[in-house]
């Protein structure tokens, strides 16, 4: 769930992106778990659900847990799951699950975050930036 303000606009793919509505320090906390607006789906709930849900699951869910997969998925009710994927990316996830600002970020950049750190089996070819050490410490 995200804990400031955000804003969505258009993103420098053409897709929509998540941007700081607020000048965030860095070291920020800007992300933690709730379970009311962060959903846990089973694989058997996911194959219940309308064609059309599971296409949005497809696109804005992610592994509850990639080392220990168990097939449960992730989303988020709110904008968090507008956040895209940058190799150089201005947040980091703490060993807790909480996400932070990496540096400082000014009101209108973008907050990216990088999707190989809690999904390692993400396809990121289109991403033209090149590719980092995942293990290295962001934050």
């Amino acid at each position: 769930m995200l804990i400031v303000e955000t804003i969505l606009k258009p993103d420098r793919f053409g897709g929509i992106g998540l941007f700081s509505a607020t000048r965030l320090p860095k070291g920020s906390l800007i992300w933690i778990h709730n379970p009311i607006v962060d959903i846990a789906v089973r694989p058997e709930q996911y194959e219940a659900l309308a064609p059309t849900f599971q296409a949005l699951l497809d696109k804005h869910a992610y592994p509850r847990d990639y080392k220990a997969y168990d097939g449960v998925i992730e989303y988020n009710a709110d904008n968090a799951r507008f956040m895209n994927h940058s190799s150089r990316p201005n947040t980091y996830q703490d060993d807790h699950c909480r996400v932070f600002t990496a540096r400082d970020v000014q009101p209108g950049e973008e907050l990216t975050c990088n999707y190989l750190f809690f999904d390692p089996r993400c396809d990121v070819s289109w991403n033209e930036e090149p590719s980092v050490n995942v293990d290295a410490p962001t934050g």
